[in-house]
């Protein structure tokens, strides 16, 4: 890598080369999938599954060789490697999906080796975390305590640290059309999965993100709504002219009963969360005896 400053790159104003940045380094995942649509679970499985000889001498991952340290552009020079990877890190989401109960422990790991092997860019992560799918309540808290002591032994500052919930909503939306005898029917095809994010102890700041979502999720329902109608116009289905307003309301009626059911479960979600914040002032006082080996254990036991 090239010592050298004194680049036409770097005599570009900062806020240009963030531009710049943002064109090749948000959304990235390994090579092969290299698109703005990439799982952000891919940067954490990319950079703990393929280690270099450097990184199983070290016994942790290299930090060259999370996807983005190995972009062309990050080996021009030290300051535009630095720049650019605090900007990577600063502008994606690294949150390790949970994809089935028995893979948690794995999840977790991964999580901690992440975190180790960016060593002192740590405080430069805007967002990371797990995610799963419908826990249940005891699935949920073994997942939230471990973030928890995550959260705390690694001193990540709040804010950062989430459990991201992908749940199924509990009723199918109302059909626009559904012909006399037929199996299917007209309606929007990617209204299934809700995704809530839990910030990992701050109440207040969870309960900000869930009006969030909620406010995106009503408007994602309009263009849905709008996208079926425009179709049926479009192949001149003229019949539907006299459904659309008793549709839109059935479906206004139909989300508002969704997110009444989401909220009763968001709320057992943030008693649960503050059940287990009480024991961790404990566990703050205690990190210098405990240290790494307390967080090493909860791994284990995330199962």
């Amino acid at each position: 890598m090239s010592v050298m400053n004194d680049s036409r790159f770097l005599s570009l104003p900062v806020e240009i080369r963030d531009h710049i940045y943002s064109y090749v380094l948000l959304g990235i995942g390994p090579s092969k999938h290299r698109t703005t649509h990439c799982g952000p679970a891919y940067y954490i499985h990319d950079f703990c599954t393929h280690s270099s000889q450097a990184a199983l001498v070290k016994k942790h991952p290299d930090i060259w060789n999370i996807t983005a340290r190995n972009h062309p552009l990050l080996y021009t020079n030290h300051q535009i490697s630095n720049e650019g990877f605090d900007f990577f890190l600063a502008n994606n989401e690294f949150v390790q999906d949970i994809l089935v109960t028995s893979l948690a422990s794995s999840a977790c790991k991964f999580l901690n080796l992440f975190i180790t092997g960016i060593g002192d860019r740590k405080h430069v992560v805007r967002k990371m975390g797990l995610a799963i799918e419908d826990p249940d309540q005891e699935q949920f808290a073994k997942r939230l305590d471990w973030l928890i002591m995550f959260a705390n032994v690694e001193k990540i500052r709040t804010g950062v640290v989430v459990l991201r919930v992908k749940s199924q909503r509990p009723t199918k939306s109302p059909a626009l059309f559904t012909p006399v005898g037929e199996a299917w029917s007209i309606s929007p095809k990617d209204e299934d999965l809700m995704v809530l994010n839990i910030v990992v102890g701050d109440v207040k700041a969870s309960w900000a993100e869930f009006e969030k979502s909620k406010q995106l999720d009503w408007k994602d329902r309009q263009r849905g709504t709008q996208r079926i109608l425009n179709s049926c116009y479009d192949v001149g289905m003229e019949s539907v002219k006299g459904r659309e307003s008793p549709w839109r309301e059935e479906r206004r009626i139909w989300w508002e009963e969704t997110w009444q059911t989401i909220y009763e479960k968001f709320q057992g979600w943030m008693e649960i969360m503050d059940d287990l914040k009480g024991p961790m002032a404990l566990v703050g006082c205690r990190k210098e005896v405990l240290g790494r080996r307390t967080l090493n254990t909860r791994t284990t036991q995330a199962t």
